[in-house]
């Protein structure tokens, strides 16, 4: 069962109750769009309350099986609250995920502006028209997110009949990229006035490439510096806590067993996990781009 069949059975369910609620969520008819879940609001609402409820149900009737039978009818009350809490998580993450979902794809849209501009201004080139040169660059996966959007200008056009102007301008509304909505607007004004198209991405691409090689220089300073903080605190740190371990540990009267425990911990667990969350990090600001 995809997102779109489990939304549906969700509306099945809840619909009635996620339809009372919608007119307080109607921002999130344009997050869901440029998050590309392609589900309506009053689906996304009664998936929501149907998970949380479903968890709910579920968290309550094993924990409150749990302390019943070790501490009575006190262990429900224990029970109720643990599941208001996981309630809560529950549905601040599905608050929370279609805004986290556009965060991400602007990011990466972002990072493959300046190749994927070179490419429709490549394409202009050699004379394609706008809907061609969009529905090549849909063709293109490498372009990811960027030619996801290119595939719905494209669909707009062929398979809905907009002229270009409508669906270029259609198109920059619903992208989660301001990178992306600039380089739309600027098309379709481009095309609405009758000036040269491979001119202005051309113009587009040098300056998208140019501030994509100034964000690569700054992280660069940035790695620099993580790097040395990594060496310093990670590294040197766990070399001077084991030797003064050992040290204090003739001193202090601890068991050295204990001591030993303690190193060992540190060695094989606790530095893999800090080397794990420090390439996560690392690769979370580095900019992204065509590998």
């Amino acid at each position: 069962m995809d997102l779109e069949d489990y939304a549906e059975f969700c509306y099945d369910q809840t619909g009635s109750v996620a339809l009372r609620i919608v007119p307080y969520f109607q921002d999130y008819k344009m997050l869901l769009t440029q998050a590309n879940i392609d589900i309506s609001l009053p689906e996304y609402l009664s998936l929501g309350i149907f998970t949380t409820g479903l968890i709910s149900a579920f968290v309550f009737s094993i924990f409150g099986l749990i302390f019943f039978l070790s501490s009575g009818l006190t262990g429900l009350f224990t029970a109720f609250f643990i599941t208001l809490f996981i309630s809560i998580i529950s549905a601040s993450l599905l608050y929370f995920y279609p805004k986290t979902l556009v965060s991400s794809r602007a990011s990466v849209i972002r990072d493959m502006m300046p190749f994927a501009t070179m490419y429709l201004s490549t394409l202009a080139g050699t004379g394609n028209s706008v809907s061609e040169i969009f529905t090549k660059l849909a063709d293109v996966e490498e372009y990811d997110e960027v030619a996801t959007e290119a595939e719905k200008i494209s669909r707009d056009i062929e398979t809905l009949g907009m002229d270009v102007s409508e669906a270029l301008e259609r198109g920059a509304d619903r992208t989660p990229s301001e990178d992306l909505e600039d380089l739309l607007r600027g098309l379709e004004h481009v095309i609405t006035t009758g000036g040269s198209v491979r001119e202005f991405l051309n113009q587009r691409s040098d300056a998208l490439m140019d501030d994509y090689q100034r964000r690569i220089e700054k992280f660069a300073d940035q790695l620099g510096l993580l790097v040395e903080m990594y060496i310093t605190v990670v590294i040197v740190g766990s070399i001077i806590f084991t030797a003064m371990s050992a040290i204090m540990s003739s001193f202090t009267g601890f068991d050295p067993t204990i001591i030993v425990a303690i190193q060992v911990i540190l060695v094989f667990l606790g530095l893999p996990i800090i080397t794990g969350m420090f390439i996560i990090f690392i690769k979370g600001i580095s900019p992204g781009g065509v590998m």
